[in-house]
């Protein structure tokens, strides 16, 4: 398709999004670029279509070569970033939560006038179609929610929610509709059968005919192009073969790393650091790669015995988790997370583990994506700066000890064999590896686990290192402050990197309505826009603010 009204950068969350909701006004020429393979109707792969999430153990979804530091001038990780149509919702844990009152009410108070929590709430239940609420108001949305019936649960997650019982904390059977400080089943990204994803769910048999939407896949854009200070294409290179495609509007959508990335190189961000890399000026935004946020967690790993575990055939991962307040001044309710997992791989020895999690779901701490050099080959810097304010390290501890204390209520403890301290790294990346090689460890960790409890323990003690044995019924070691603290990594939820705010905070990217201050014919809408991590996984807040862009987006139309 030559010359779009709106040509987006990336199939994500949001881009998925934005490009079927657009191109249901058949005057408005619509072109999806995606850098990754497509997921067309009857041709997903079966690893995205999986309820496990199988998908995120494959390397030919994401982007190559990409790292990023946990803290300043730490060593850099391996970090996955989605390259997929469908982006982050066909490779995430397939967990739904919804963002809260609080998220929105700060980023009422950042600028982002318009994204009340209201109006959030509004497109979260027309988007839904929950299989655990009333199907009058929740049958007609898109993308399908589901809960895990408390008769798969493994024993230990039920033992769990006896244990907060006890403690004062109750059940909360819809965390969505009704957030607060509560045990909850958690609700996950599927129907009966597959996976939710924006592309899925929004770029249908039906969506896909529209004459006036253009999808390229396997296309990365390169670069910007400009007229002036307007935006009006891109550069792409999709083969061997690199073109130009020119638009009335440029849309990113390439997620809270890329996007800004972009930017960067257009010459839109900090003028210092962008002029430092030979690369001309076009508007001088100190926002731009700044304000990281994600989420930091912690986890431990739990050998279940055969009595305690989930039905081998289910493929499942997320089960319940727990919300809670940590009441320190200053911080938002229920900031605290705490997660059950069922399953931790998609090999039969999978049900023979479990995991519980500890995270900080509003953190205050800012972290920054960087330009290393100004060609795209070279992947951005990104340092998540995770636990640097002062507010973080003590909730996160809180929530540790939380869990440390459910594992060891009696009735938990007698659900499972030994915990152990996972080291900090991405969740399934402890357990699983792709190929030949990946299949020879299944063997090997299944024989592990199910040898008697002396001798799995002291392999998994050495396996798992510098993680480590932390307890069973019979005792617990006491673990410092400092070790907990060193096991937390950052989940998949980069955000803020484009914050929306009003023109004259020089931290602000983009306006209310996603376009870039100071730029014509350019916006940004993905979870960059946001001004601060929802307390909640980010993908369905993602597809909401593609839905809310587009309503915007309409309304300047009309």
């Amino acid at each position: 398709m030559d010359n779009p009204d709106c040509l987006i950068v990336g199939g994500g969350s949001a881009g998925a999004t934005l490009a079927a909701r657009l191109s249901e006004d058949p005057g408005r020429r619509v072109l999806l670029i995606e850098a990754g393979p497509d997921t067309p109707p009857g041709a997903v792969p079966a690893d995205i279509a999986d309820t496990f999430p199988t998908s995120s153990l494959a390397t030919r979804y994401f982007w190559p070569g990409l790292r990023a530091t946990r803290r300043p001038g730490g060593a850099t990780y391996p970090f996955p970033q989605a390259r997929v149509m469908g982006g982050g919702s066909s490779v995430m844990g397939l967990w739904t939560l919804r963002g809260l009152a609080s998220d929105f009410a700060a980023w009422e108070r950042a600028g982002a006038d318009g994204w009340s929590f209201a109006e959030a709430r509004r497109l979260y239940r027309a988007i839904e179609h929950d299989g655990g609420r009333d199907a009058g108001r929740n049958g007609t949305g898109r993308y399908s929610v589901r809960r895990m019936p408390r008769a798969e649960w493994p024993a230990y997650v039920a033992a769990m929610e006896r244990a907060a019982h006890a403690r004062g904390l109750a059940t909360i059977e819809d965390i969505n509709e009704a957030p607060g400080d509560g045990f909850f089943p958690m609700p996950i990204a599927q129907d009966d059968q597959v996976r939710s994803t924006s592309a899925g769910c929004y770029l249908t048999a039906e969506v896909r005919r529209r004459r006036n939407l253009a999808i390229l896949t396997d296309a990365q854009v390169t670069a910007l192009r400009f007229d002036g200070r307007r935006a009006c294409g891109v550069t792409l290179r999709q083969g061997g073969t690199t073109r130009t495609i020119a638009a009335r509007e440029v849309i990113l959508c390439a997620g809270a790393i890329h996007s800004p990335a972009l930017l960067l190189r257009a010459g839109i961000g900090p003028a210092e650091d962008i002029a430092a890399l030979g690369i001309a000026v076009l508007a001088d935004r100190r926002g731009v790669g700044a304000n990281l946020q994600n989420h930091p967690y912690l986890q431990f790993a739990l050998t279940l015995p055969k009595r305690a575990r989930m039905p081998a055939r289910l493929r499942r991962f997320a089960v319940a988790g727990l919300r809670v307040s940590s009441g320190l001044e200053g911080c938002p309710p229920c900031d605290l997370l705490a997660f059950a997992i069922g399953r931790v791989s998609p090999f039969s020895y999978g049900p023979d583990l479990g995991m519980v999690g500890a995270a900080l779901y509003a953190p205050f701490s800012r972290g920054r994506v960087a330009l290393q050099r100004p060609d795209p080959e070279t992947p951005p810097a990104v340092d998540f700066s995770l636990l640097q304010d002062p507010r973080d390290p003590p909730r996160l501890l809180q929530a540790a000890r939380l869990v440390e204390s459910l594992l060891a209520d009696p009735g938990v403890a007698a659900a499972y064999g030994d915990a152990f301290l996972l080291p900090p790294v991405m969740s399934l990346q402890q357990f699983n590896q792709p190929g030949f090689a990946g299949a020879l460890r299944a063997a090997a960790i299944k024989a592990i686990v199910n040898a008697p409890p002396p001798l799995a323990r002291l392999a998994l003690n050495r396996a798992l290192a510098p993680g480590r044995f932390v307890g069973n019924r019979t005792g617990r070691l006491a673990l410092p402050d400092e070790e907990l603290l060193a096991a937390a990594a950052p989940m998949a939820h980069p955000s803020g990197t484009c914050a929306i705010g009003r023109a004259d905070d020089p931290m602000a990217v983009v306006d209310p309505h996603c376009r870039v201050h100071g730029i014509a014919g350019l916006r940004v809408v993905d979870a960059s826009v946001m001004p601060t991590v929802p307390s909640a996984n980010t993908n369905l807040t993602a597809i909401i603010v593609a839905e809310r862009a587009a309503e915007l987006i309409e309304s300047e139309r009309r």
